[in-house]
This record gives C-alpha cells, sequence and structure tokens, in this order.
C-alpha cells in the first residue's frame, strides 16, 4: 500500500470512528433525555417528602437510561434513607459484575462501601476502566475531601469537571472544597454554577448561604437561604435554616 493510500485510509478511519462516536453520543443524548423528565419529577417528589413516589419515577428514568448515574445516586439516597443500605451494595455488586468494562458501575458500586481504603481502590479501578470517565475522578475527590485533603479534592473534582464541564455535581463539590480552602471567591463562582446548570441541586443554595454569611453579605445570604427552604420544605436542618434566615432578617421570615 502506497503512502498516499494509507494516508486515504487513515483519513476515512478517523471518519468512520468520529461518525460511530457520535452516532453513539447521539444514543446515549436521546436515551437521557427520554430519563430526564421523570428524573426531574422525583427530584421534585423528594424534596417535598415523598421519597416512595420519588422511587417509583427514579426507577423509570433508570429505566429509559440505565447509565444515568445521577438517577443511580438518587435511587440510592432514597434507599439508604430507608435503612436498605445491605441490599443495595448486593444490587450494585451485581450490577458492576454484570458491566465489567463500565467505570460507572464501579464508581455506583464503591460509593456504598464503608471502608475508606476499599472505597478508594475501587475509584481507582473505574480511572484505570476508563481515564475519559469522571466519575471515578469524582469519587477520588470525594474520598479526600472526607479525609480533608483538600487541594488532593480540588484537584481531581477539578479533573472530573475538565472530562464534563456542565455536571452540577462536579461544581458543587469543588465549590464546596473551596470554601473549606478559604478560597471564597472560587466557591461563590463554582456552587453559582451549580446552581445554573441545576436549580434543583439544594445542596448549592445552602452552601452559596454559607459564604455570603461568612462574607457577611447577610441579604445574599437570606436570599438564596430562603431559595434552599422554598425548594426543599423536607430538609432535615429546615428549622435550623429558618431561624438562620429569621435572625439575619430581623425576624421577618
Amino acid at each position: 500500500m502506497s503512502t498516499k493510500q494509507l494516508i486515504i485510509f487513515a483519513v476515512l478511519f478517523f471518519i468512520l470512528v468520529t461518525g460511530l462516536v457520535g452516532c453513539f453520543a447521539s444514543r446515549e443524548e436521546k436515551m437521557r433525555n427520554k430519563a430526564l423528565p421523570f428524573y426531574n419529577e422525583a427530584i421534585e417528589y423528594f424534596l417535598t417528602g415523598k421519597p416512595e413516589i420519588a422511587r417509583e419515577k427514579v426507577l423509570l428514568a433508570i429505566e429509559r437510561y440505565p447509565g444515568f448515574v445521577e438517577a443511580h445516586i438518587l435511587y440510592q439516597r432514597i434507599r439508604a434513607k430507608n435503612l436498605e443500605t445491605k441490599d443495595l451494595i448486593k444490587e450494585y455488586r451485581r450490577l458492576m459484575k454484570e458491566n465489567p468494562n463500565e467505570p460507572k458501575y464501579v464508581f455506583l458500586y464503591a460509593r456504598l462501601i464503608e471502608d475508606i481504603e476499599e472505597q478508594e481502590r475501587f475509584y481507582q479501578k473505574a480511572i484505570d476502566l476508563g481515564s475519559d470517565c469522571p466519575w471515578g475522578y469524582f469519587g477520588l475527590g470525594w474520598i479526600y475531601y472526607k479525609t480533608q485533603r483538600y487541594a488532593d479534592a480540588a484537584e481531581h473534582f477539578e479533573q472530573a469537571i475538565k472530562l464534563d464541564p456542565e455536571n452540577p455535581l462536579f461544581h458543587l463539590n469543588l465549590g464546596a472544597v473551596y470554601y473549606l480552602m478559604q478560597h471564597n471567591h472560587d466557591a461563590e463562582i463554582h456552587l453559582k454554577r451549580a446552581v445554573e446548570l441545576a436549580p434543583r441541586m439544594v445542596e448549592g443554595w445552602l452552601n452559596l448561604g454559607t459564604v455570603y454569611y461568612q462574607r457577611a453579605d447577610f441579604d445574599k445570604s437570606v436570599e438564596v437561604l430562603r431559595k434552599y427552604l422554598n425548594l426543599y420544605p423536607a430538609a432535615p436542618d429546615a428549622e435550623k435554616v429558618r431561624n438562620i434566615v429569621m435572625q439575619l432578617s430581623g425576624g421577618n421570615f
């Protein structure tokens, strides 16, 4: 085969490969779009204190898009709240074994493990399986966050954002770490980005309220904490946050 033929073959191969990736991405996007309305409904029911209906809705989302990580996370949260962790571990161990080359399922299994060293090992395994999958980096970032290695946590959350810039969960956690590192400006940027991407990500509003409180910008703190309470009336800390709002606003809720 001549050099010219090799170049033509290489170009055609590139076109074919990129075309296949485009089709795959399109298929993934279509599945996600079909699942998203059910996921959004599940979030709404969860925030308003209706976990059983939320569970039904999130399962419908997962049924339409099995690789919907955020939906799996919500499903795990709902079941863990009902003390179903042992059954969850069995369920996600099975999913991981059924999808041995899929880092998402390694991540989803790892986040249920109590032993932090074993959890870290599985997150690293997720990265080894797919270095272009952000969830392994996110998982390691969470480990370093929990063990107060904030610089390492920030580095891994930043890597996750590089791979998936539009993921609000990654911005939420990077913002939280920056706050703990006393980088309040950077914390505000990423927390605001999180709630821009996902307005119902209530943790973002709560964390923003904390950043503004720390900065003594009490008007902004009250504004976003009210947003948190309006979105999440079933919040476990609702009474505490409501009292803070009352204090900062001179008794006006």
